[in-house]
């Protein structure tokens, strides 16, 4: 019980995970349309590669013997991703949380933190210096979470499109101390 390194039988729970926290959060900012024909696994593949390819790291919650929560993380997307071609404003000492997400009904409790905690443990272990994350702007929850754990923002915006409506993205950075 607890935060473990993801390996490749956890993909389909990780996905489902994933869809499962962008259908709960994600309502005030992508189409409902979007929202409702996402599959609970449409990340396998996605996560299937970045692990059998080593493209970034990924960790799970687990509790009794469910996975609840996932973490991905490592070189930032501008380098090396199965996510994005670019993303700016990144440096080579900068690791990256790619994604972090938890079932809805464990949002209050620890889950989370201890994802987040564990992945910044490791890119320190890795040497970086530093993380960073984008995270949608009007986001409160979320936004409300980083800072807690001590993230602050950048100043940068970028617009990604999710079934054609613009959504706005902040970056926030995490340095190690």
């Amino acid at each position: 019980m607890g935060v473990r390194t993801a390996n490749i039988e956890d993909v389909g729970a990780m996905s489902r995970v994933h869809s499962r926290a962008w259908k709960k959060a994600y309502t005030d900012f992508i189409s409902a349309e979007y929202l409702e024909n996402m599959s609970e696994d449409g990340w396998i593949p996605l996560f299937a590669r970045a692990l059998k390819e080593n493209i970034h790291e990924a960790a799970v919650f687990e509790l009794e013997g469910r996975i609840t929560g996932t973490i991905t993380f490592g070189q930032t997307a501008a380098i090396n991703s199965v996510t994005a071609e670019t993303a700016p404003g990144t440096t080579a000492n900068a690791g990256e949380i790619i994604s972090l997400y938890v079932l809805p009904e464990y949002w209050s409790g620890k889950q989370g933190y201890e994802l987040m905690k564990f992945a910044v443990e490791r890119l320190k272990q890795q040497g970086y210096t530093s993380c960073f994350l984008w995270v949608i702007q009007k986001n409160e929850r979320a936004v409300r979470f980083y800072r807690r754990f001590g993230f602050k923002s950048t100043g940068e915006l970028i617009t990604v499109r999710f079934a054609g409506r613009p959504v706005i993205e902040e970056k926030y950075v995490l340095t190690f101390g």
